[in-house]
């Protein structure tokens, strides 16, 4: 009884989505809380009969169910959660995964109604046909095994991939037999706040719709029949009233709440958006060289690489976490934040929005080897997992850029074609002009043979750890040659520093400063952001990184044996 009762209690209250983009004339439940709980480190995902699993103990949703002390690996097997909902009988639904990882598979009523293998870092929807029944039975089952069918993009890499369902689970009561899937907002002018919107239908084929559009919760339109063509309807040229520009000193920020109406006004559905007039391209700096321009004014963007990452709650943040991590930001004087290695956390987005802090958002992918570039079956998920990102983000003024294959092997012209995919999935969603830039971190610098495909080229390197260790000296000298590489190859392309620092052992302090020392630490880290906020061919930088992260399988497992 316990157990119901706090289920209840969770879904009760969960009048709408704990992040943007909101549904206010919608059914909606947030299935936070306690779930039945049930572990095997041996059963095949892919081949479970619902009716079997047996899921004797408790979890808490959002959750990752491998979390264990530093040091310590978690365990590696299939998960299955378990819970009840109280639905209108006859009314079919909608499921949105915010996350969960790696590998999902979903039944309802002990029906799969689908599973997901893109990635454990980005959300998905999932359609459930109706029942009679006004209870529904949601079983998930969830590995964390790294695997190349069921995960294919989970390649590996230097920090722990948590698994379970990490982010919250909606559900939404399909408001009609056609429906708003998605608002997606792309300024055109920043000075006069002309933006276009995309508008996606999910459900039955419409060939046309009746909208109303609400600005910053005023007052609706008057109703405008729109085309659909392929579910989608474009609305060009829309005036912001009132527009305020969003900057990383000024993030003011305007809503958008589209309603779908039938033929005699009634709502049927809607959705509501928050956004940033605000456009990104590069332009020139004072000195005539390749900067990144907010709403055409060259910044200098300075921050951290982020993992999404606390020790208790392994990649499952709590909101409470997740707003420290932005409260910290701001107190570093951050204005940009590398989202490494994985689509970001929507609560950090919309804080991140509201905070004027620029974003660096890819998708997951370290240790992507050209083999995976040519693999077709890699190749179409990690596909899916750039729509997916672009899909949860795409309103997001903080989201600069968008990245892919976290030091992949772009030294190697077999990889381009890869490469090019990716940065062409990205630039078929984000609009003309484009409301994001694309990249990725290459550590091939200048051996990378695809920086062609790139609108901003983004270096990593550890000038004075890894490379030169203990030689302070031969930071600047080593920075200033990749400057004068990339403005002799690439003069119209823009630079940033995406990793670079060194490690420090938190308990040593000395006062000469050796190796692995804060003192060293810290004057490496100074030296590093010095140049880059100095040399005006920087657009960027963000240090590695902020804070401890739980290391992968296998230095975990060494450090056991130490």
């Amino acid at each position: 009884m316990l157990l119901l009762f706090l289920v209840f209690i969770v879904v009760s209250l969960g009048a709408d989505t704990p992040y943007y983009p909101k549904y206010p004339t919608r059914k909606i439940q947030v299935l936070d809380g306690i779930w039945q709980y049930g572990y095997s480190a041996t059963a095949d995902p892919t081949k479970i009969d619902p009716k079997t699993v047996s899921t004797p103990q408790i979890a808490t949703v959002p959750g990752a169910f491998d979390v264990a002390a530093p040091g310590v690996l978690g365990p590696r097997g299939t998960a299955f959660y378990k819970t009840t909902i109280q639905t209108t009988p006859n009314s079919p639904l909608l499921l949105y995964f915010t996350a969960c990882s790696f590998y999902c598979s979903v039944f309802v009523d002990d029906v799969n109604v689908g599973d997901h293998r893109a990635g454990g870092y980005q959300p998905f929807w999932l359609n459930v046909p109706a029942s009679a029944s006004a209870t529904r039975t949601l079983l998930v089952v969830v590995n964390n095994q790294y695997n190349a069918q069921t995960a294919p993009t989970h390649t590996g890499g230097d920090f722990y991939m948590y698994g379970g369902i990490t982010r919250s689970v909606i559900v939404h009561e399909q408001p009609a037999n056609s429906y708003l899937l998605q608002v997606e907002t792309f300024t055109v002018d920043w000075k006069t706040g002309a933006l276009n919107a995309r508008i996606v239908f999910g459900g039955d084929a419409v060939t046309s719709a009746r909208l109303s559009l609400a600005w910053d919760n005023g007052t609706p339109s008057s109703p405008t029949a729109v085309t659909v063509s392929n579910q989608v309807a474009h609305l060009n040229n829309l005036m912001v009233p009132n527009p305020t520009p969003w900057t990383l000193d000024s993030p003011k920020l305007h809503t958008l709440q589209v309603y779908l109406l039938d033929s005699s006004s009634a709502v049927v559905d809607s959705i509501l958006v928050r956004f940033g007039i605000r456009t990104v391209t590069i332009a020139k700096s004072s000195t005539g060289l390749p900067r990144i321009a907010i709403n055409d004014k060259a910044v200098k963007l300075h921050g951290i690489n982020r993992h999404t990452m606390w020790p208790d709650t392994g990649s499952a943040l709590n909101l409470e976490q997740v707003t420290t991590d932005v409260t910290i930001l701001k107190s570093l004087g951050a204005n940009y934040v590398r989202g490494a290695h994985y689509p970001q956390d929507p609560r950090f987005l919309d804080l991140c929005d509201e905070n004027g802090i620029a974003i660096w958002e890819e998708t997951l992918g370290p240790n992507v080897r050209t083999s995976n570039l040519l693999d077709p079956y890699f190749m179409k998920y990690q596909i899916q997992a750039v729509n997916e990102m672009i899909s949860a983000s795409i309103n997001h003024p903080a989201v600069l850029f968008h990245a892919f294959y976290n030091e992949g092997p772009s030294n190697d012209p077999k990889a381009c074609p890869g490469y090019n995919a990716s940065a062409s999935a990205i630039r078929e969603r984000v609009g003309n002009p484009p409301t994001r830039l694309v990249t990725w971190a290459s550590n091939q610098k200048s051996s990378d043979v695809c920086l062609d495909i790139a609108d901003v080229l983004s270096f990593n390197s550890y000038p004075a750890w890894y490379d030169h260790p203990n030689d302070i000296n031969a930071i600047v000298p080593f920075w200033e040659s990749q400057v004068e590489w990339i403005l002799k190859h690439f003069p119209e392309k823009p630079f940033l520093i995406s990793e670079t620092g060194a490690g420090g052992v938190y308990e040593w302090t000395n006062s000469s400063h050796p190796y692995w020392s804060q003192g060293y630490q810290s004057d490496v880290v100074g030296v590093e952001a010095g140049f880059a906020v100095k040399n005006d061919s920087v657009s960027g930088i963000t240090l590695w990184q902020f804070a401890d992260i739980k290391a992968n399988d296998g230095d975990t497992k060494k450090l056991r044996t130490m």
